[in-house]
């Protein structure tokens, strides 16, 4: 008897996890297929945020044979929605996860205004679930 009640709870589980397993798998392909779409390019990398519910998308393009000249595409997505947040390009940028919620877009000018200004007066703070931006001087943390 207790036999046939461990096969049965070890059956419930793994047909809970084959199924959980396979709603993640569509949601990464439709989370694809967005990005693709708007990034118009393949291969694209893919992070996603902690609590898995959004996708940062980059592409990174050299634009000649001199390192670090290139323009990073970008596609943030809410993988519930299947809707795209963000999106944009950084010529010699830089996106990436901070906390759970937001991301840091760093975008360098050509030539800097005048030397006071720090690598921080480029960077901005994106909150993926308010859509609001912010200047990483001026972000309270």
């Amino acid at each position: 008897m207790r036999v046939l009640i461990s096969l049965l709870i070890i059956s419930i589980i793994g047909g809970c996890a084959k199924q959980s397993t396979t709603s993640s798998n569509t949601s990464m392909e439709n989370y694809k297929k967005i990005a693709y779409e708007s990034l118009s390019v393949e291969p694209v990398q893919f992070s996603e945020n902690s609590q898995k519910d959004f996708v940062l998308a980059t592409y990174y393009k050299n634009e000649s044979n001199v390192a670090g000249n290139g323009t990073l595409k970008y596609v943030i997505i809410n993988i519930a929605e299947e809707k795209v947040l963000k999106e944009g390009s950084l010529p010699e940028g830089k996106i990436n996860w901070i906390s759970d919620y937001e991301v840091e877009i760093f975008s360098p000018p050509g030539i800097p205004k005048d030397h006071s200004e720090t690598v921080d007066d480029y960077k901005t703070i994106y909150n993926v679930k308010t859509g609001k931006s912010s200047n990483k001087k001026g972000a309270n943390y």
